[in-house]
């Protein structure tokens, strides 16, 4: 259990960490119509802040072994981002929401798991 939670978080880590460093680096190629109706820019760079963190979050404190329950609190922050992500996707994109809610599922599993 403890290699595949390892294998999970590596994962997800990459996914968020690769998503936050292009929110942030790349807003204007982000910021179409609707999503800059929905959240200003400063919103959209700290969500994408807030995701690179917490993507550090997830395997840093396992490496370092230090601060051990920060990886289920950094887990719990990415399904928020990621599920309330998914409900402006769909509110103003369409469909496709699984792209949000199976990593949100994943990290409410690994969470679990690291909480206990």
């Amino acid at each position: 259990m403890n290699i595949l939670l390892w294998v999970l978080q590596i994962l997800l880590a990459f996914y968020f960490m690769t998503g936050g460093i292009y929110m942030v680096n790349h807003y204007k190629i982000l910021a179409n119509v609707w999503a800059l109706n929905t959240l200003p820019q400063p919103a959209w760079m700290v969500i994408g802040v807030l995701q690179i963190l917490f993507s550090l979050g997830l395997v840093l404190p396992g490496v370092v072994r230090m601060f051990r329950k920060l990886t289920p609190i950094s887990a719990v922050g990415l399904a928020i981002i990621s599920l309330l992500g998914s409900t402006l996707y769909v509110a103003y994109a369409g469909s496709g929401i699984l792209w949000a809610v199976v990593p949100a599922i994943v990290l409410a599993f690994v969470a679990y798991e690291r909480w206990r």
